[in-house]
């Protein structure tokens, strides 16, 4: 009773003493709360008292010990703090304030982690946005997903049972993104770079006989030229022009009707150089085999043109369309006019899901419209006066509308072929092609050089022109199945690499990736049925050679036949291998 009275006196003489001795501090687990005592000596009696009257009793007043607590002890009246040892230092060092910083340090690069996975995040989701591949709901999952993950990869980081795995989630992510990025860019890329082709070009060249003493223009300034006068006038007249400026004066030329007499011409030292269209370079290597090392370019000039071919506004996800895919026989860039060895027709119906290929040989016997003026020509001719011409002569044959083109050339088979790792090709019969090369009837694996010649045969067909056409649509369908495989994954941006140049179109980006966005909103498969033209064999007067030679002269019933199914998957039915002969229905992708 006298220690609780003298404790209330001191209390109330010294409120301000007992308010700051009565705070908490506490730190690192530990707290000490007390209540300070007027002098060392009465602490000292009232603690003994307090024992000897509390034996057994509960203390009640509490104390916690603390690295970094003070006691107050109050000597003659003034009151003095004393700083208690902090067990965890005994070692020496402040062992406390490292382990701070290191858990600082660990926190800190999970942070970094998470805000560069929140960056690759947007910048996934902007390539997706851009390219607009995907339905908008599919991105809106995306976008929900990725900032679901960052949530939890940033603010893992302030606990310690989730901070590590916060670290390795965002580790993973960054990789998984940044290759995501890359893959969309150079998509974006090659798809920019095929889409919405304007231009063609014609590569003139101007040669000499490989052991001609030129060896520039201007060594063949006082040489006479020769030309050809009826086929191609304007291209060799824009670059009579450009070489008479390029050599200060006006060269001398001679006139001949088709490209054999003006190869022949330079054979037989009538003229010294001659002046052609590339273009023509597959039907002078077929009457002069060893052309190409008998003659040595001076120079070439290369001239640009408009494709008169304006692409279709259709809604190609709604309404049906018809491509023409151009093979062109040459190699190199894809943009130089010359032969098309493949004519095929894809007529794709999407609403139906189902695409009808239709075949037309290159030796078909026809007329090119605007160019060859009544007379008539192989179909394979058509495309050394542009896509558009070949375009206009199949809309002819079939009384069709044609509303896009895809070109690709024999670099473009090879690579695309050796990009997917090869692929399976059926053949209906075995036989060796012009270059020695061996096929089986039935399955064979084909690389990229191997598909070409396969493609490419005729002569040692039993079917001719009519039989390789097939063979065409049998690689065509093999890269299909190849591309539709997970194959495609495996190169991915190789293979894309491998087309940038050697495969354009006049479809817009816009078109192609809303067929892709279709594609992926109904997971739909197609039915793919093929179908080809058929005819006799003759041998007759050609526009572009000037000269005669073999030709296919059309079957009109069968070209009938063709055009009715055309019509049939265009208005909405749905085609089947019964409905006429030389129809083949393949199997759904």
């Amino acid at each position: 009773m006298d220690r609780d009275r003298r404790k209330s006196r001191y209390q109330r003489q010294n409120p301000d003493e007992i308010a700051k001795g009565s705070r908490r501090r506490s730190r690192g687990g530990y707290e000490e709360d007390y209540t300070p005592h007027y002098s060392s000596q009465n602490r000292q009696n009232n603690q003994n008292n307090y024992t000897a009257s509390s034996a057994g009793s509960e203390n009640r007043f509490r104390v916690k010990r603390s690295s970094d607590a003070y006691r107050d002890q109050s000597f003659a009246g003034e009151k003095t703090h004393r700083k208690m040892p902090d067990p965890r230092n005994e070692m020496g060092g402040d062992f406390s304030g490292k382990q701070k910083g290191n858990h600082k340090k660990k926190h800190m690069v999970g942070r970094v982690l998470a805000i560069i996975q929140g960056g690759l995040s947007i910048v996934v989701l902007g390539f997706l946005l851009l390219l607009d591949i995907l339905p908008i709901r599919y991105i809106a999952i995306a976008a929900v997903l990725l900032l679901i993950l960052w949530v939890f990869a940033y603010f893992s980081q302030f606990t310690r049972g989730t901070h590590i795995a916060g670290k390795v989630e965002s580790v993973i992510l960054c990789v998984v993104l940044a290759v995501g990025s890359y893959y969309l860019f150079v998509t974006n890329s090659f798809l920019g770079a095929i889409t919405g082709t304007t231009t063609q070009v014609d590569n003139i060249v101007i040669a000499v006989l490989a052991d001609d003493p030129a060896q520039t223009l201007a060594d063949a300034a006082d040489y006479t030229f020769g030309i050809q006068t009826t086929i191609d006038r304007e291209n060799v007249d824009k670059t009579i022009e450009q070489i008479n400026e390029n050599l200060g004066k006006e060269i001398t030329t001679a006139g001949y009707d088709g490209i054999q007499a003006q190869i022949n011409a330079l054979y037989n030292g009538e003229v010294g150089a001659i002046i052609y269209n590339e273009a023509f370079n597959g039907n002078i290597v077929e009457e002069f085999p060893t052309f190409n090392d008998d003659i040595r370019v001076l120079d070439n000039v290369k001239i640009e043109t408009q494709v008169q071919v304006a692409a279709s506004d259709k809604k190609v996800t709604k309404e049906p369309f018809t491509i023409y895919i151009s093979g062109n026989d040459a190699y190199g860039t894809i943009s130089s006019n010359g032969r098309s060895d493949v004519n095929i027709l894809a007529t794709v119906n999407p609403e139906t899901k189902q695409i009808i290929l239709t075949t037309t040989p290159r030796d078909y016997y026809v007329e090119f419209p605007g160019v060859t003026n009544g007379q008539l020509d192989k179909l394979t001719h058509a495309g050394i006066y542009g896509v558009d011409c070949s375009m206009r002569t199949l809309e002819e044959i079939y009384g069709i509308n044609i509303d896009y083109y895809v070109k690709v050339n024999f670099t473009s088979l090879v690579n695309i072929v050796d990009q997917l790792g090869g692929v399976e090709v059926y053949s209906d019969y075995s036989f060796t092609s012009f270059d020695g090369k061996t096929f089986q009837q039935g399955y064979n694996y084909m690389d990229g050089e191997t598909a070409l010649s396969f493609a490419r045969e005729r002569k040692s067909l039993a079917g001719g022109d009519n039989q390789r056409g097939k063979n065409q649509q049998a690689v065509l369908t093999a890269l299909i199945q190849k591309a539709m495989s997970p194959a495609i994954l495996t190169n991915y941006t190789g293979l894309l690499s491998s087309l940038t140049g050697n495969f354009e179109t006049n479809m817009s980006m816009n078109d192609i990736t809303e067929l892709i966005k279709m594609q992926l909103d109904d997971g739909s498969e197609w039915n793919i049925v093929s179908q080809s033209v058929v005819g006799s064999d003759g041998n007759d007067y050609c526009y572009s050679l000037n000269d005669t030679a073999y030709v296919m002269i059309p079957d009109q019933a069968s070209v009938q036949a063709a055009s009715d199914k055309i019509n049939q998957v265009l208005n909405g039915q749905v085609v089947s291998t019964d409905d006429a002969s030389e129809t083949e229905t393949q199997p759904a992708y």
